[in-house]
């Protein structure tokens, strides 16, 4: 499986579906095969992302999660990978989809989530232990109480591995950002499916630790920590940094500290000029935060910077941009994803269109005449090959399998 992924001549094959819709990961989810779906997952996206020669050309997959192999993808009865895995209680292939950032609340043709499909596992488990039971009652005892069916229920009794699987996976799910109030068809939440209150306050509470800022807080901290770190000057500690070096462009002091520096104390480079940072020179509302390459010159806030194509101070053309932060020896803030949907509303359909011209290559390919390349193929060989009637005429053997031409038959 490695070898075919590495040698797919086309990225888009490995979400090719079957008649019921069925793609390589849903089988993978669906038989519990974890190193075909982590390959599915990470190999062939980390060769069809991006073409290396073409940094410009948009990935191949679609933008929800760019580079793998499409883990939201829908069969006939719209079940994801995810729903399959859940369904058959594969909890490796669950944990694998879920880190991997897939949609947890796609519905399938009933309106189910994975969410649904893994408290409906958990009460029919419980009901198949009451059955059990109830068996094996009518040799001992001629009926079963209601006490104890209240107690399988409520989750009382005996908990077999099953049912502490797909409990597992619920509270997973839930945990990870699965949504406790969408609706099936039926009109019916998750917790609809739960007649066990124990496991629906679990479900409550991993859901709502979820979403608490509290959980938040200790890494906004950190970065704001991190952020008064690196404004302040390295010499002083007093200041905050507002002198720009050069040529390196590393912001290291304030401006009353950087006649004092010789060499650049992020780089060791001699520091031939220094500017102190004003405002911004357009707006003049904030403070200029942006470093123009290759001049050298910071002059705008990064609102304006962005509308920029020449510096407004040398009237040079701008090649790259650089942000304070990052001047200052911080780390750039990750760009952001680009969405499934446009600004305008509609759907990207940027791997489609890909996909199709693919496929239009790939008829004209089997069409075209192998040895003009130009005219279509309107003549065929004995031996199955064929070329065009111009260049049929002259060829005394097949020019793909080198066999002797006997004879030739025109196709209208």
């Amino acid at each position: 499986m490695r070898i075919l992924l590495t040698k797919l001549p086309r990225p888009w094959i490995v979400d090719e579906k079957k008649d019921d819709g069925y793609t390589a990961l849903h089988l993978a989810s669906l038989n519990n095969h974890v190193e075909v779906a982590e390959l599915l997952v990470h190999q062939h996206g980390s060769k069809s992302s991006q073409d290396p020669s073409n940094p410009s050309q948009p990935p191949s997959h679609p933008p929800a999660k760019s580079g793998k192999a499409n883990m939201d993808i829908q069969n006939v009865n719209l079940q994801t990978p995810l729903h399959l895995a859940v369904e058959r209680q594969h909890t490796q292939i669950v944990r694998l989809l879920v880190r991997e950032g897939c949609n947890l609340n796609i519905p399938d043709k009933d309106g189910d989530t994975p969410l649904h499909e893994a408290l409906r596992h958990h009460t029919l488990s419980q009901l198949r232990q009451l059955q059990d039971m109830q068996d094996v009652g009518k040799v001992g005892a001629a009926v079963i109480t209601n006490h104890l069916l209240i107690s399988l229920l409520m989750g009382l009794g005996t908990p077999g591995a099953d049912k502490k699987s797909s409990a597992s996976i619920a509270c997973f799910l839930a945990a990870n950002g699965a949504d406790l109030n969408l609706k099936n068809k039926k009109g019916q939440t998750p917790l609809d499916l739960c007649p066990d209150p124990n496991l629906c306050k679990a479900l409550a509470k991993c859901h709502k630790e979820r979403n608490s800022p509290a959980l938040t807080a200790p890494n906004a901290a950190i970065i704001r920590n991190d952020q008064e770190s690196l404004e302040e000057c390295m010499v002083c500690s007093d200041q905050k940094r507002d002198t720009l070096f050069g040529p390196c462009g590393h912001i290291c002091t304030c401006s009353l500290c950087s006649p004092r520096v010789k060499k650049c104390l992020m780089c060791k480079d001699p520091v031939q000029s220094r500017t102190k940072i004003e405002e911004c020179v357009v707006c003049s509302d904030k403070k200029a935060s942006v470093l123009f390459k290759p001049c050298g010159h910071m002059c705008a806030c990064d609102g304006c910077a962005n509308l920029m194509k020449k510096c407004v101070q040398c009237r040079a053309s701008i090649e790259k941009t650089i942000l304070f932060i990052v001047c200052c020896g911080g780390t750039p803030p990750p760009e952001p994803q680009k969405p499934g949907i446009m600004n305008n509303g509609s759907r990207d359909v940027s791997r489609d269109i890909q996909k199709l011209q693919q496929q239009l290559q790939d008829i004209k390919d089997q069409t075209c005449c192998p040895v003009c390349m130009d005219r279509l193929k309107n003549m065929i060989f004995l031996c199955g090959h064929g070329a065009c009637q111009l260049c049929g005429d002259r060829l005394n053997e097949c020019p793909i399998c080198r066999k002797s031409v006997e004879k030739r038959i025109l196709l209208y």
